[in-house]
Parts: C-alpha cells; sequence; structure tokens
C-alpha cells in the first residue's frame, strides 16, 4: 500500500511540475502563433515549405465539421487533423483554446493594454456566457441544410482572413516604402525576407470590413479578458461541450482555504466566486489558478471513472453551463432561415452548366468543384488570394449572392490566372479548390473571353493591335478575315477564361476583351474537359499564317 502511495504521489509530482508554470504554457502559445505566421508568410507561390501552409485551418474542428456536414462527404483531407484535435480534447479539454489558438493568444497579448489602461468592472457576464452555444447551433443548423455559415465566426479563418485582406497589402506598402526611402534596409530586407512578398502589388476588395470585425474583437477586452472566447466563439462552444468528457481534472485538496484568488483571476470565469466550483466548459487549462493559489492546493491530474487519488478527497464537483433550450431552438431557427435566405438568393440557372450564379463576372479558380459544392466546402479563409502571385483572386462581394460572400473569384482586370500556378489548389484546406497542374489548367474551364467590338481598336477603330493574341498562352485567339481586313475571334473551345487578355488589354478604363462565366464547365469531370479541349476546332486563321502571307505586320 505504501508503495502504491509513493509511486501516485511521483506521478502527482510529475503533473504538477508539468503544468504548474504558467510560463511553459506561455512559451507554447507563442510558439504556435510563431508557427501561424511563418505559415501563412510562407504561403508563395512556388510552395517550398515542407508543412502544409493550411495546417491551423485544418486544426479548427468547427471547419472540419461544418465543412463535412455542409457538403455530405467525408473530406479525407480533413479527417486526421479533425481527429488529432478531437482525440486531444477528449483527454485533456479545451486545451486548443488556451495553448494553440492564434487568435486567442493575440487576444491574451494585447489584453495588457486594457489591464493598464482602462478600469474593467468585474463582469460576471452570465447573460453572455451561453451565447456562444446559440452561435454554434445557427452554424450546426444552417451546415445540416448545406449552407456553410462558420466562415463568419471561426477564429482560425476570421484571423487568416484578416491578415490577407488588411495587414498583408499594408505590409507590402510598407516594405516598398521601406526600400525606395531606406535602401540599405529595404536591400537586406528585400534580400533576406522580401520573398514573402509577390512582385506585383496586391489590393484587396473589403479589406477594411475584415479589419474592424477583427478590430472589434480586439476592443472587447475593454469590457472584460477574453470576451470573444467566453462568449462569442462558437469553436470553442464546440470543444467545450467535447471537454465535458476530458479525463484530465482540476482538483482542490483539504489545503483550500477558500481564499477566491482563483476565481477572482480567472480569465475565463471558469471558477465560481460563491462556490469555487469549476466548469469544464469553460476551462482553457490556462493554470493561472495552479500558479496564484497561495496554499499549492490547486491540481491537476487524470480521472477515470470514480477513481481518485486520497490525497485528492475534497474533489469540487464541476458546474455545468446551464442552457435554455427555448433559445437553442430559436438559433436552430434562425440558422433555417438563413440556409432558406441564401439559397433563394443564390441567383438564375446558368443553360450551359447548370450552376446558379448571380454575376456573368463569377470567375471561379481553376480546379474548383461544382458551384453549390464549392459554397458548402469553402470556409472563405482566403489563403488562395493570399498564394495567387498576381492579385487577381478576390472577395466576392455580390457575384455570387448571399451564399457566396467573401468565396473566391477571378478578377481579371486586378490580375490574372498564372499560367504556371497551381497554389491555389495546393494551400485549400477543405479542397474546395482541388489540386491540379500546370498540364491540366489547359482544359480546366473557369469562363469565356468576349471581344467587344465597340472597344477593340482592331474591330472599331482599324488600328493594328495584337496584344491579346501576344499574351494568350493557350493561343485562343484566332484572326478572321473580312473584306480583306483580319480582325481577332476568341475560339471558345480552348480559351479557358484565365483573363492574362484582359489584364493586358490597353484600353482603358474597361477592357475591349473580358472574361465572363459562361464558359464555366467545372460540372463537367476533367476528363470531360480534356475530351472537350482536344476536340476544339479552329474558327480562322492563326497569326502566324497571316504574318507569312504578308496580310498584316509587326510595328
Amino acid at each position: 500500500m505504501k508503495v502504491a502511495d509513493k509511486r501516485e504521489t511521483v506521478r502527482e509530482r510529475r503533473w504538477r511540475d508539468f503544468f504548474a508554470a504558467r510560463n511553459f504554457r506561455r512559451a507554447v502559445q507563442i510558439f504556435a502563433l510563431l508557427l501561424y505566421l511563418v505559415l501563412f508568410f510562407a504561403a508563395v507561390y512556388p510552395l517550398k515549405v515542407p508543412i502544409p501552409p493550411d495546417s491551423f485551418l485544418r486544426l479548427s474542428l468547427l471547419n472540419d465539421f461544418s465543412a463535412m456536414l455542409s457538403s455530405r462527404a467525408v473530406i479525407v483531407q480533413l479527417l486526421p487533423w479533425a481527429l488529432i484535435v478531437l482525440v486531444a480534447t477528449l483527454i485533456l479539454g479545451r486545451v486548443f483554446c488556451g495553448w494553440v489558438c492564434p487568435l486567442g493568444t493575440l487576444i491574451d497579448i494585447t489584453d495588457r493594454f486594457f489591464e493598464k489602461r482602462v478600469r474593467r468592472p468585474l463582469m460576471r457576464e452570465r447573460r453572455w456566457r451561453n451565447f456562444k452555444f446559440h452561435l454554434l447551433a445557427f452554424v450546426a443548423v444552417a451546415a445540416l441544410f448545406g449552407v456553410q455559415i462558420a466562415f463568419l465566426l471561426d477564429p482560425i479563418a476570421l484571423l487568416t482572413r484578416t491578415l490577407t485582406l488588411a495587414f498583408f497589402p499594408a505590409l507590402q506598402l510598407g516594405y516598398q516604402l521601406l526600400g525606395a526611402r531606406l535602401p540599405l534596409i529595404g536591400d537586406w530586407f528585400g534580400q533576406h525576407l522580401g520573398w514573402i512578398f509577390p512582385e506585383s502589388t496586391i489590393h484587396f476588395r473589403m479589406g477594411l470590413v475584415a479589419f474592424v470585425i477583427f478590430a472589434l474583437i480586439i476592443a472587447a477586452n475593454a469590457l472584460s479578458p477574453r470576451f470573444w472566447c467566453r462568449n462569442l466563439c462558437p469553436l470553442g462552444a464546440l470543444l467545450g461541450l467535447l471537454s465535458k468528457f476530458a479525463i484530465l481534472r482540476k482538483r482542490v485538496s483539504e489545503e483550500c482555504g477558500k481564499c477566491r484568488i482563483c476565481s477572482s483571476l480567472c480569465r475565463m470565469q471558469a471558477i465560481d466566486n460563491n462556490t469555487i466550483r469549476t466548469n469544464p466548459v469553460e476551462c482553457i487549462l490556462c493554470m493561472s489558478c495552479v500558479a496564484t493559489c497561495p496554499t499549492k492546493a490547486i491540481r491537476y491530474g487524470l480521472h477515470f471513472g470514480d477513481s481518485a487519488p486520497e490525497k485528492w478527497a475534497r474533489e469540487i464537483p464541476e458546474r455545468q453551463p446551464q442552457l435554455v433550450r427555448r433559445r437553442l431552438v430559436f438559433a436552430g431557427l434562425a440558422g433555417l432561415a438563413w440556409a432558406s435566405l441564401a439559397r433563394t438568393s443564390a441567383g438564375a440557372e446558368l443553360s450551359v452548366s447548370q450552376m446558379p450564379v448571380s454575376s456573368p463576372f463569377l470567375l471561379r479558380p481553376p480546379g474548383s468543384l461544382p458551384e453549390s459544392d464549392f459554397l458548402s466546402r469553402c470556409v472563405r479563409c482566403s489563403m488562395c488570394m493570399k498564394v495567387c502571385p498576381t492579385g487577381g483572386l478576390q472577395p466576392a462581394i455580390a457575384e455570387a449572392g448571399l451564399e457566396g460572400f467573401w468565396t473566391p473569384i477571378l478578377v481579371p482586370r486586378m490580375g490574372e490566372c498564372a499560367p504556371e500556378c497551381t497554389a491555389c489548389g495546393q494551400v485549400c484546406p477543405t479542397q474546395a479548390i482541388q489540386p491540379f497542374n500546370t498540364e491540366e489548367k489547359a482544359w480546366l474551364y473557369i469562363g469565356t473571353a468576349v471581344i467587344d467590338r465597340s472597344l477593340c481598336l482592331v474591330w472599331n477603330a482599324q488600328k493594328q493591335c495584337l496584344v491579346c493574341d501576344e499574351v494568350c498562352t493557350y493561343r485562343a485567339i484566332e484572326w478572321q478575315i473580312i473584306d480583306g481586313v483580319a480582325y481577332p475571334i476568341v475560339n471558345d473551345q480552348i480559351c479557358v477564361g484565365c483573363g492574362l487578355c484582359e489584364a493586358r488589354c490597353p484600353v482603358q478604363p474597361q477592357a475591349a476583351i473580358r472574361v465572363y462565366s459562361f464558359g464555366d464547365k467545372r460540372s463537367w469531370s476533367r476528363e470531360k474537359q480534356k475530351k472537350w479541349r482536344k476536340m476544339a476546332k479552329r474558327k480562322g486563321v492563326t497569326l502566324e499564317e497571316l504574318l507569312q502571307k504578308g496580310e498584316i505586320q509587326w510595328r
């Protein structure tokens, strides 16, 4: 018996030494944040990092859960990552929020500012605490009816989108100004870290909106510490519900004097001030209670069933969250209403591809799934926009209706789809954009270019302009002889809609050749698109043939 007690004491001491020091947790937090930032900035074409740049997005159980539920499919790429977080939560509890989540770490860092400059009242926030569960029900019901809405509130997708749309263009501008005004520092930075910025200047729509949402989350710290994590984060709600079954539990020994220091310092308000009971749904294992307990009465240890060490005879019962069924039902009905509204505002049916669109300029990245599947999987993380070397991928505003808000679309006037780039298919965490290679891009049809004859310099003014033919990688521009004059036309069986011609067209402000979505063939299999490309027939003579005949000449 004494030997068993001694072994138990050694095991307890190991757990105490491992968890008692908050500095270790903070070190893990900083490491996770730095790793997240390194992977984010390393998402540059061509990808060279051994770790997937979207690793943290795959670790978000809310992203994984909503994408699989809304798409009615098991996404193999996400499954191992989801299982890792699921098992870790069932063993350790809500450890992801307190140790790994980069947004939670940024909230903790910025909270230091509010601690020193803002006098915050001791808010118990009983009215707000369960709101995150209502948001989780809203997201789950919408996903159940096939509409993806987790992107608005998932912390990893939200932070990635903010960095992409708001901060990354600002950092690139600062780098350009630094190189222009401070040549020595700019040259050093360009030599060592300049590879993280693309050569072309990047601009994103909706960057201000993304920044305002992020700023409001940080500013909520003025109300109370970790206001977002405690009250609004649906990922935290999902992990918290799973934490009820965790085998790592907090225990309090007989040495506790009920000084209530632990409850007053708990950032998540997981410890009740009156009974000192701990809510495992709210506890993120920050270890502040262990480090600040004057009598060292608080410990963490594994708990299987009803067995507990004799030393922990005075185990504090856990307080469970009190959820109002009526409010959960109301949140679920709100999710159903959102799903119905989003689906009905999608737009009209496109006759060629039979996909709902609301704009003729709805150009998806190459390799994208058919529209309905794409919308149900895309988590609007903006990683594809971040890695795009030309800045042509932009967040959708109204092009895809309400359901497609913030999804990626190609805006050729801002940047074409580079023929050699395959990065967007490599960084998509949910495979809404399927991986592809450069050879396949020749038959991944995302749209069709159309020449506006009222603007084209050749058709309208009979001037010699060969720009669209010169830049077309896929040789989709052909020439038609009319009354002895050569005019450019587009072979829609060859044109894939990359937008290179629209991006380079000299006509301003609107290009004389524009890419439209009616050539989108994402609903076809890749094999069928490949056969369509092989069956392409010429509609006119090529530029080389005209040059050989001497009918047109280079200037």
